[in-house]
């Protein structure tokens, strides 16, 4: 379990509604962790939200795809007509 220290005062509030289930749900899960409701939803939405980030900023290859880019960097593999067209577009 993560916890998030931050000394500066909490000015911003984001609400949400959910239905009878929901609530219980998360206010079971927020009392097995020992945390209040509002302490376990910014936890776990904060762990959600870091981890759709880093999806997002990091390129994920397969092998073959990473041997085929180191290749294309090693043997400066020159540009055809159809990518020198598509940079000067502007793409």
């Amino acid at each position: 379990m993560t916890r998030t220290t931050n000394l500066t005062p909490k000015e911003e509030r984001i609400e949400l509604r959910v239905n009878l289930e929901q609530k219980s749900i998360i206010e079971k899960a927020a009392s097995i962790n020992g945390l209040s409701v509002s302490s376990y939803m910014l936890s776990q939405a904060l762990k959600s939200a870091r981890t759709d980030i880093e999806n997002s900023e990091i390129i994920k290859l397969t092998n073959k795809d990473r041997d085929l880019f180191l290749k294309s960097i090693e043997n400066k593999i020159m540009p055809n007509k159809a990518l020198k067209n598509a940079l000067k577009r502007g793409y």
